[in-house]
């Protein structure tokens, strides 16, 4: 019974308790022998007082332990407390496999009169920091956990504070391998976990301590905001025991506490901070020995504390997937000297929060919408639900999977809390049941199993007829800590009908509980393969007996993908004194002609400047090369790292910036500038020549070159670009045609053209001469340039022929590149017409808030904000993560583009709208007429029209930031 407290007043007046007696609380302290049970309020006894302890299991009513018990003061609580403390026990222990509970009486005599009894249950377990690792029970565990649970997400509270709706959720939880989830402060949960042996990371979840102190100016580090903490410390201590920890204490579940959440990390308000953290948690630790402490969960390093946590969301807001291979090397993730034998836990991660329609919820004056962009980026909108949880699903396996597999070179690695969003429904639902699950919980079921086997390969493009070698890692946590006996790997790939197309299989080592083990495969793929998609499938069998699976994705392509398309009688010139390039082209049967200078270049043809081939020759020459393309000459750059661009700047037609951010650099907070390097590239138009055979799939990691593994140093190339760049001046896009990006915001360029007379310049920042004999979509690309090169019809701007609806990156065909146009999607949320009371609030900088509450992403993962027109908000930059910020200076937003349209249309129909309660002006420009302007009234949606003089048509929108374009539709018009 929780919390009971049965009173049996057989005097007036009994000896140590109050009348009150509904204040008293009883919390049970236990180990793997021992419990500790305190009592707290103030009060005195007598000489008469005597006092009895009863311990029984409820499930079979055995009696563990009773007998007389005597009080000592309670540690920190001095004569405010009891303690009762009984040692030598030996119970059943309490374990997320089998989690055994007792019921702790505390009886409390005058003579032989029973004056009253406490009870509180219990469950008798250890959980400690030992070296670099946390043991339960005198052995280690690995947190497999989950940090976006109920309550406080929305769910209506009579439901999310349910007991049964608990105990739905946890068992499902349960059943996809979590052992570890965080929630708040919520009685009916903690008991739930108690009974169902769910492990619980509880604590502090904001930047302020007890009533805190007046912080002169409050800082902001991650999503929380230095609310501060007494500055007397011992109030700040008797807050966590009385009020905080001390309300959940009694908890065998509850095995980590956080006494903050990312507070400061660095200067002088950090000092302070860390100063009262290490106070306060020394004082507890004694008060309460029987879990971990993270004092500063996120950033604090494990300045003070037991664990050294970090919240990192590589793959999402910033870096990559891939940055999580750095979490070997301690150096590499922690800005300050670590401490010796202290665990490391990422209880945030992952991110990728996906709405309830499964598409990236796109919260506005946040980080969200850019990181939509570097990952699913201007894909059709009924795609868009597909490639985030494939995202998702990825970004969350590289998380938990790498933790568990570099444990190997990292053994303080001890737990991973991916913080993303599981479900589609929230706040409508009426039962657990219809919250659903996405298919990112698929994923976590895999990454989560006790015993893992995960794979470590890094070449996902091949030709049929190659080997790859793959590394197959297990890493035995089983449930119930047995060491794996008779192990064999079997292993096998299928193709798309699950036909298999190679198997085979071995025998392993027994592998002891908590162990890593690998081991290195040679797989010869057959030659008589078809282009397509692969899987590479292992099982680990032990005793005859599946015990883990898992899956990693190959594109195998056959020679008919790479068989070359450019014409053989076309004139091809090559500069490449370095060989790289001439050695790849020379490989995929291509014919051309090497050049060592630019004297004498013909009148047209196709002129490829190869990987960091750009001289002070090239530079010299820049001249000759120019007049080339003037003349109908196409000139292909193939990428130049930032010293060889230099030098291409002489020949560029409009200046680049190779900017040096490396995409996988650990370091936090990491530059607002879009990276050099990249993965899953975007192509802004799909159907253009350059992406013919390939897909955005194909695009999103390119295989490594190096026979890179995680034994050392560096990262593998994978990276399809390396060396990306953007325009020096964001209006030199008129002139650049940006046919792929990549990076938050797409803000980093992959490829583009720029135009000069009747030839032009296309710019690639992708590596692809290193790895065309290995992957054959590099390899594809490579031929599809030079293809696209020798043919005619280059096309400037893209022809529009049926209307844009804004938001609709389908129907936009890749005119409009974000920061470079200055136009900024507008996202609205689903909302009904009263909610929070507030219904939709339109901020002076145009964004539309659900209840006027920023975000709401995680708090309130069942709303769903959609793409709906775009805003004039330009000109703005991205901050750290990709949050737009507008120009200081600008007094309004101003956005534009260019298109073709068909001969004799005249005419620009706009369809906008301002969704705020005031009137709001709108300036409309169109090529060189003149300017015409608007007033929308509050709340309406009218249409403009606006002549239009030629074919090529270039539009700008300026005015106030709430102005929503949310079509536009070119007509002739008599």
């Amino acid at each position: 019974m929780k919390r009971a407290l049965l009173l049996s007043f057989l005097s007036l007046i009994w000896i140590g308790f109050s009348k009150a007696q509904s204040a008293y609380r009883l919390t049970p302290f236990t180990g793997v022998d021992y419990v500790r049970v305190v009592v707290d309020k103030t009060f005195k006894t007598s000489a008469g007082s005597t006092f009895k302890l009863l311990i029984r299991s409820p499930k079979d009513g055995k009696i563990l332990w009773q007998g007389p018990v005597n009080a000592t003061a309670a540690v920190n609580e001095g004569n405010n407390h009891l303690a009762f403390t009984v040692r030598n026990l030996k119970p059943v222990l309490w374990t997320p496999n089998k989690p055994f509970l007792y019921d702790i009486s505390l009886l409390q005599y005058n003579g032989k009169t029973l004056n009253a009894e406490l009870k509180e249950r219990a469950g008798f377990r250890s959980f400690e920091r030992r070296k670099g690792n946390l043991y339960l029970n005198g052995r280690p565990i690995f947190l497999r956990g989950i940090a976006i649970n109920p309550p406080g997400r929305g769910i209506p509270d009579e439901l999310e504070k349910s007991r049964a709706f608990a105990l739905d959720y946890v068992k499902y939880m349960k059943s996809i391998n979590v052992n570890i989830i965080r929630i708040p402060d919520e009685e009916a949960w903690f008991d739930v976990c108690d009974e169902l042996g769910m492990m619980v990371f509880g604590g502090n979840y904001s930047g302020k301590v007890a009533a805190g102190e007046k912080v002169k100016d409050q800082v902001k580090v991650g999503d929380e905001t230095d609310g501060g903490f007494p500055k007397d410390h011992d109030k700040g201590v008797a807050w966590y025991e009385n009020e905080k920890l001390g309300a959940i204490a009694h908890h065998p579940s509850l095995m980590v506490y956080a006494m903050t959440n990312e507070t400061p990390f660095k200067g002088s308000r950090a000092d302070a901070w860390e100063k009262f953290l290490d106070y306060a948690f020394h004082k507890l630790k004694k008060w309460d020995e029987t879990r971990v402490y993270i004092a500063n969960a996120g950033y604090g390093y494990g300045k003070t504390g037991d664990i050294l946590d970090i919240h990192r969301y590589w793959g999402w807001y910033y870096s990559s997937p891939f940055t999580f291979l750095h979490i070997r090397d301690n150096a590499k993730i922690v800005p300050f000297p670590k401490k010796e034998d202290m665990p490391i836990t990422f209880t945030e991660c992952v991110g990728n929060y996906t709405g309830p329609d499964g598409r990236y919820n796109l919260t506005p004056q946040h980080k969200n919408p850019s990181s939509q962009l570097a990952w699913t980026g201007h894909e059709r909108q009924d795609l868009q639900a597909q490639l985030a949880d494939e995202h998702q699903s990825f970004t969350l396996r590289q998380a938990t999977e790498s933790f568990r597999q570099l444990r190997a070179v990292n053994p303080d690695l001890s737990g991973v809390f991916p913080f993303t969003i599981l479900f589609y429904n929230w706040n409508t639902i009426e039962k657990f049941a219809d919250m659903k699950p996405k298919p990112v919980t698929d994923q976590v079921k895999i990454s989560y199993q006790p015993v893992l086997l995960s794979w470590e390969c890094w070449t996902p493009n091949v030709y049929a007829g190659s080997v790859i070698s793959p590394i197959a890692h297990i890493s035995n946590d089983d449930n119930d800590f047995k060491d794996l006996k008779n192990t064999r790997l079997v292993y096998l790939i299928r193709d798309k009908t699950h036909t298999i197309v190679f198997s085979d299989s071995i025998n392993m080592a027994d592998i002891p509980y908590y162990a890593n083990v690998k081991k290195k495969l040679s797989i010869k793929l057959p030659k008589d393969l078809s282009s397509g998609k692969y899987e590479l499938i292992g099982r680990v069998m032990a005793n005859g007996k599946q015990v883990s699976y898992n899956y990693y994705k190959l594109f195998i392509a056959d020679d008919n993908f790479t068989r070359s398309i450019v014409p053989a009688d076309n004139n091809v010139l090559l500069y490449d004194k370095e060989g790289k390039t001439k050695k790849s082209l020379a490989a995929l049967g291509l014919k051309f002609n090497s050049i060592t200078s630019f004297a004498r270049l013909p009148e047209k043809g196709v002129l490829i400047i190869g990987e960091n081939a750009a001289d002070q020759e090239l530079a010299s020459g820049a001249g000759s090369i120019r007049n080339f393309m003037s003349a109908g000459g196409r000139v292909v750059a193939l990428r130049q790292d930032s010293l060889h661009m230099i030098q291409l700047n002489q020949l560029a037609i409009n200046p680049l910036q190779n900017r040096n951010v490396d995409i996988d650099d650990p370091v936090y907070p990491v530059s607002s500038k879009s990276p050099r390097n990249g993965y899953y590239v975007n192509a802004e138009r799909p159907d253009h020549p350059l992406f013919a055979g390939i897909t955005r799939e194909n695009m999103r990691i390119w295989s490594d070159y190096t026979n890179w593994d995680e034994t050392k140093a560096g990262m593998p190339a994978i990276q399809p670009v390396t060396d990306g760049f953007v325009l020096e001046h964001k209006a030199d896009v008129s002139n650049t045609t940006i046919l792929a990006n990549y990076s938050s915001g797409l803000q980093g360029i992959a490829i583009a053209e720029q135009f000069l007379g009747k030839g032009s310049l296309l710019l690639c920042g992708l590596d692809i001469s290193n790895r065309t004999s290995i992957d054959p979509v590099a390899a594809r690309m490579m031929l599809n340039m030079v293809s696209y090169a020798s043919a005619a019809g280059h096309e400037q701007y893209q022809l529009i022929s049926s209307p844009i609806v804004w938001g609709e990156y389908e129907t936009e065909k890749g005119i409009v590149v974000d920061a470079y146009s200055g136009f900024l999607v507008n996202a609205t949320p689903r909302v009904p017409p009263g909610y929070l009371g507030k219904g939709i609030v339109v901020t002076k900088e145009g964004y539309q808030l659900a209840g006027g509450v920023r975000s709401g992403f995680n708090t309130r993962p069942g709303i769903q904000y959609v793409a709906n027109g775009r805003r004039p908000f330009g000109p703005y930059a991205q901050s750290f993560g990709g949050q737009p910020l507008p120009d200081k200076d600008s007094t309004e937003g101003i956005g534009s583009f260019w298109c073709r349209i068909p001969e004799g249309q005249n005419m620009a129909s706009s369809m906008v709208w301002n969704p705020g309660k005031e009137p709001v002006q709108l300036k409309i420009k169109v090529n060189d007429l003149a300017e015409i302007s608007k007033t929308i009234p509050a709340g309406a949606k009218i249409a403009i029209e606006t002549p239009v003089n030629a074919a090529v048509v270039h539009l700008t929108y300026s005015g106030d930031r709430r102005v929503v374009i949310l079509e536009t539709a070119f007509s002739k018009k008599n």
